[in-house]
């Protein structure tokens, strides 16, 4: 098994690094935990993200926050 890191941005995928395999391969996705605005400001400054991108990850932080509020 290999694991490879990735940010999801509510749509997409983007890879963090080479993947390490060659062919088709049944995969498994986890979601370890929301960017916070630490690491938000930090891929920002490293030309990581483009303005799009940290809006779109802003904009998922805040619905992911009230997500449980309703509910219940």
């Amino acid at each position: 098994m290999h694991a490879i890191k990735a940010i999801y941005d509510g749509n997409y995928f983007k890879l963090e690094e080479p993947v390490p395999v060659e062919g088709k391969y049944e995969v498994v996705i986890t979601f370890t935990k929301p960017i916070d605005s630490s690491q938000e400001k930090i891929l920002k400054y490293f030309n990581t993200w483009n303005n799009e991108d940290v809006k779109n990850v802003n904009e998922i932080i805040e619905e992911r926050k009230n997500f449980s509020l309703n509910r219940g």
